[in-house]
C-alpha cells in the first residue's frame, strides 16, 4: 500500500558522503535511516554502492534481489517496483547489487547522465519525508549521481588526518556537482563517529586547518560501540540490536538533530 507523505512536506534528499573509506558511510546510512524510521518519519534508504553494504547491513541477500537500483537505472522498471520494505514499519530500501557496477559503467560514456538518478528518485518524493543515500567513496559516476541527486550531504568524520584530507577532496566534488548537475548542494553536517567524548572531538578540531567547520558539526556524536558492529554484520541496524545500547541511543539522538535542522 503507497503511503503519502502529508501535503506540504518536503521530501528531504541527504547523501552520506565522504571520500575517505573505512569512515562509516553505509553504517550511517542504515543507521540514520532506522532512526528517521524509529521516530515515524517516512524514510527511503537508497543504496548507490555497488559493493551494496547498505542493502547487506538492512538485512537483505543480494543474490535474491529480483531487481535492484540497476534495474532501475536501465530503464527496466519503474522506481517504486524496485522499492522494498524492512523490518521497520516507516522505512523502505531500494536496494543495490554488484550489477550497479555494470550500470554505472555504462552509463558514465554519456555526459549528463548523472542528473539521471535524481530524475528516478523525483517520482518517489511524494511517498517519503527524507531520503537517505548511500555513495560509494570514489570520485566516480555513481558518487557524483548521488551527490547530485540530493540536496544535502551528511559526512562522517573521525578524528584522524586522513578525514582532513578527504574532507578537502570531498569539498572540490561538490564544487563541481554545484557547477554542473546541482547548484543548491549543501553540506547539512559532519558527523563524528568513532569518537570517545566531545573533548575529543573539539581537541581534533582545534588542532586541524578545517576553518571553520565547527558551525556545521554536529553536536551528536556516535560513540565506539561493539553493538553497531555487531548489528551490521547481523544484518540489522543497531536498534534493533539493542535499542538501548549507546550506539542506537546516539543515532536517534543525531536522527533528532537533523530533524529539528530542517524544521
Amino acid at each position: 500500500m503507497m503511503i503519502v507523505v502529508e501535503h506540504g512536506s518536503m521530501c528531504k534528499l541527504i547523501t552520506i558522503a565522504g571520500q575517505k573509506g573505512g569512515n562509516g558511510r553505509s553504517v550511517t546510512a542504515v543507521n540514520l535511516a532506522a532512526s528517521l524510521a524509529l521516530l515515524e518519519k517516512r524514510t527511503l534508504l537508497v543504496d548507490c554502492d555497488p559493493r551494496a553494504c547498505s542493502t547487506v547491513f538492512a538485512g537483505l541477500d543480494t543474490s535474491t534481489l529480483a531487481c535492484d537500483l540497476s534495474s532501475v537505472l536501465f530503464g527496466k522498471v519503474a522506481p517504486s517496483d524496485a522499492v522494498l520494505t524492512t523490518r521497520l514499519r516507516f522505512m523502505d530500501i531500494l536496494p543495490a547489487s554488484f550489477n550497479l557496477f555494470h550500470a554505472a559503467s555504462r552509463l558514465s560514456l554519456n555526459a549528463g547522465n548523472e542528473r539521471i538518478l535524481r530524475i528516478f528518485l523525483r517520482e518517489l518524493r511524494t511517498e517519503y519525508e527524507y531520503m537517505i543515500i548511500d555513495s560509494p567513496a570514489s570520485y566516480g559516476f555513481l558518487t557524483v549521481a548521488a551527490m547530485a541527486a540530493s540536496d544535502w550531504l551528511v559526512v562522517p568524520f573521525q578524528c584522524t588526518p586522513g578525514n582532513i584530507r578527504g574532507f578537502s577532496s570531498l569539498l572540490r566534488m561538490v564544487r563541481h556537482v554545484r557547477s554542473h548537475f546541482q547548484e543548491g548542494l549543501k553540506i547539512a553536517g559532519l558527523l563524528f563517529n568513532q569518537c570517545s567524548s566531545r573533548e575529543e572531538i573539539d581537541r581534533f578540531l582545534a588542532g586541524s586547518d578545517l576553518n571553520g567547520v565547527e558551525d556545521i558539526v554536529y553536536k551528536s556524536f556516535v560513540p565506539r560501540d561493539d553493538a553497531i558492529r555487531i548489528a551490521a554484520e547481523d544484518g540489522k541496524p543497531v536498534a534493533l540490536h539493542d535499542v538501548e545500547s549507546p550506539g542506537a541511543r546516539a543515532y536517534l539522538d543525531v536522527a533528532k538533530e537533523v530533524i529539528s535542522s530542517f524544521n
